[in-house]
């Protein structure tokens, strides 16, 4: 595994949300997390456009429970939750994230407000939690690169 994998789970990256170009596939991210402790959630959204499917697909890719509801709020209390998905860290890889963001910019801004206050939530309770958002480009603007 690389180093700037190893990174990720070493403590060496700050928990939070960063656009990178890792090209490593999803499911050795996952096996790296899994190996070091963390739960690993990939977000397959090259097919995703509007922030109903982005809620559906991320969802059903961190197994929010059924109950759980398609609106923001609850998005963000499912991801503040997690108690399903005991870890001692997460990292959730969402791929394919320029069609959500370029389709709906606004809303897109939304989830990444709602996946960086999930860090630092995570963050103070002693867990971290690592959201890399691959294929972004310029979409992501605002969103430090790794």
């Amino acid at each position: 595994m690389s180093d700037r994998v190893e990174a990720l789970f070493s403590g060496t990256v700050a928990p939070g949300v960063y656009r990178t170009s890792l090209r490593t596939a999803a499911a050795s991210l996952v096996r790296a997390a899994e190996s070091h402790g963390w739960r690993a959630f990939h977000l397959d959204g090259r097919d995703l456009v509007t922030k109903t499917e982005f809620i559906a697909t991320g969802g059903r890719a961190m197994r929010f429970p059924s109950y759980s509801g398609n609106n923001w709020d609850a998005f963000e209390e499912s991801l503040s939750d997690l108690s399903w998905a005991p870890a001692q860290g997460y990292l959730l890889v969402f791929d394919g994230v320029r069609g959500f963001a370029q389709a709906q910019p606004d809303e897109f801004a939304v989830a990444v407000e709602i996946l960086r206050e999930s860090v630092r939530r995570w963050h103070a309770r002693g867990t971290p939690l690592v959201v890399l958002l691959r294929g972004a480009g310029r979409a992501a603007g605002g969103v430090s690169w790794l």
